[in-house]
């Protein structure tokens, strides 16, 4: 996308940049520092090609934000620069620099940029008295947000460089992006809940009689594994455990693997036909099978509305096992 960025009164530059996020709060783009723009000024730092800049744009908003990379991939800091509102079109964005900017190294305090050149613009009449003392009062605002470690903001610490593989597979591939993150973090929730589950069993094991006939001491197991169950699962799924982050295309699930895999896995029934041998296994493989295919099936019609054609039948091919195992 292409991003045409005025600095008062005609100095008026375009850049292109890959658009990683479309959202209506904010949108997110990738800056690659080549030969051709290379060293870029980011703040008080110059970034040498190979390096990085993610941007963070908010609509109705009067700054960016600016994440800068080294080309180890190391962050230097934070840049905010503060504009008019944007105006936004399809493929294209129009800033306009209102010339103060808020330094934050990633180590060290955040400092004031560039108000010298406000006082100046101010002074020529290409900046309203009025529009300055706005933008000096926003870029009040961030230094103090700075200074109590509130900024920048959320969604600007979510994301950082290592997520761009995240986000790319997002924009261009969500069903499956979606899928794997519900998978990923049911996954997340079945290993936490063992472990829960054998931790608390061993306390009370160790501290009561609740496996020895004491019928309140095992209520009072289930009880808390109920509770612990409720909340890893909300846990799990919101994205707050370190096994739920968000899926790298090198790593995701496919519905064509879990459709062969069903596959595979009804060889066993025709190669030893003795139900009873395998039943217990099978019914657990398939039932896995089912549910991930399901989250597979609604993350394409929600995702991309198109009908999820392995997914169906691979979901299909699960109740046919069901029905022979049953």
């Amino acid at each position: 996308m292409e991003v045409v960025y005025t600095r008062l009164p005609h100095d008026v530059r375009r850049f292109r940049q890959e658009l990683l996020h479309d959202g209506p709060d904010c949108r997110i783009t990738l800056t690659e520092v080549d030969t051709g723009t290379a060293p870029l000024k980011v703040g008080d730092i110059r970034l040498r090609e190979g390096s990085v800049v993610m941007w963070y744009l908010f609509p109705g908003r009067a700054w960016e934000v600016a994440a800068a990379y080294d080309v180890l991939g190391r962050l230097q800091g934070y840049y905010t620069n503060f504009i008019r509102p944007p105006r936004l079109e399809p493929g294209r964005w129009h800033l306009t620099d209102l010339y103060l900017d808020v330094w934050q190294p990633a180590e060290g305090d955040a400092r004031l940029l560039d108000a010298e050149d406000l006082e100046a613009a101010v002074a020529a009449g290409t900046v309203q008295p009025a529009e300055a003392r706005a933008v000096e009062d926003e870029a009040a605002a961030v230094l103090r947000a700075a200074a109590s470690g509130r900024w920048p903001p959320r969604i600007v610490r979510e994301y950082p460089l290592a997520d761009v593989p995240a986000l790319r597979l997002r924009r261009d591939d969500p069903g499956t992006y979606y899928a794997n993150l519900i998978v990923g973090r049911l996954i997340a929730f079945g290993i936490y809940s063992l472990g829960a589950i054998s931790l608390t069993s061993l306390a009370f094991a160790a501290l009561t009689e609740a496996f020895h006939g004491n019928r309140p001491a095992l209520i009072s197991w289930g009880v808390v594994i109920a509770i612990e169950l409720v909340v890893l699962f909300g846990l799990s799924l919101a994205g707050r455990l370190p096994a739920t982050r968000r899926p790298r295309p090198e790593e995701v699930l496919t519905e064509r693997i879990l459709f062969i895999g069903a596959l595979v896995t009804g060889l066993a029934v025709f190669l030893y036909p003795d139900v009873e041998l395998w039943r217990g296994g099978l019914m657990g493989i398939y039932g896995t099978l089912a549910v991930f295919l399901g989250v597979f099936a609604v993350a394409r019609l929600r995702w991309e509305q198109r009908f999820p054609v392995l997914a169906v039948a691979g979901l299909l091919v699960c109740a046919l096992a069901f029905v022979v195992l049953l």
